[in-house]
């Protein structure tokens, strides 16, 4: 069992120990490793992410995408299997749906993302409030269907150099420039029934969640005006 840990990590199944937020890359990889094999992208000192499986679930675990100044942990991701992303143009395979529970349970405050259909994971989510798990980003699933991922991040504060709105302490839209300009390559959009999820590309691509609604509108539309690629969904 994985149980999700707001504002801490992941408490890994087995008596693994717990994946922090904060972690750096040394950590991260020697914490997952007791749970099995690791791959690794990118060097630990700058932007990377580590992967490991346990049961019918991938757990990847990442640097935040957006400062690569400060390569801790800060984004997980857990996932029945890697989707192979089909471009909006061109040829290739739709992900599969999922229409079963997981093996592994993976655990929110009581409820079990993987354990029921997605519908009614929303369902309860939506009674606790909107708000409770701003950290939490569900991957969209099929009609009916179990969520095939989760990602599960920790708050970004602002760093030292982070330019701030005036008066609060949230990141300002320059903070995410180099998504739509000089690192936009690394970066692709999911279309998604309701709009688009922000995805960084890899081996094992990691979405983002931008916990502003008004910031991550502004930050979509600047990478589709800038052309970054689409992908399809689920």
């Amino acid at each position: 069992m994985f149980e999700l840990l707001p504002g801490v990590g992941v408490v890994l199944p087995d008596g693994a120990g717990t994946l922090r937020f904060g972690m750096d890359g040394d950590t991260t990889r020697e914490t997952l490793a007791r749970l099995g094999q690791v791959r690794v992208e990118g060097a630990l000192d700058e932007a990377w992410t580590c992967t490991v499986q346990w049961g019918d679930l991938e757990l990847t675990a990442g640097a935040d995408g957006i400062d690569r100044s400060d390569p801790l942990l800060a984004n997980v991701v857990l996932s029945r299997a890697w989707h192979p992303r089909r471009p909006t143009v061109g040829r290739g395979t739709r992900p599969p749906a999922w229409h079963g529970p997981a093996g592994v349970p993976v655990i929110l405050d009581d409820i079990d993302l993987f354990g029921y259909p997605a519908a009614e994971v929303l369902e309860v989510l939506e009674v606790l409030g909107d708000g409770r798990y701003p950290e939490l980003r569900l991957q969209p699933a099929a009609p009916g269907g179990y969520l095939p991922a989760v990602s599960f991040r920790a708050e970004r504060r602002p760093g030292p150099g982070d330019r701030t709105q005036a008066g609060t302490d949230e990141p300002d839209l320059a903070s995410y420039e180099a998504m739509w300009t000089t690192g936009r390559d690394q970066w692709q959009l999911e279309q998604t029934g309701s709009g688009y999820l922000i995805v960084m590309k890899g081996e094992r691509p990691m979405y983002l969640l931008i916990c502003h609604d008004t910031l991550a509108d502004q930050i979509t539309a600047r990478m589709l005006a800038a052309g970054v690629e689409i992908v399809d969904g689920p």
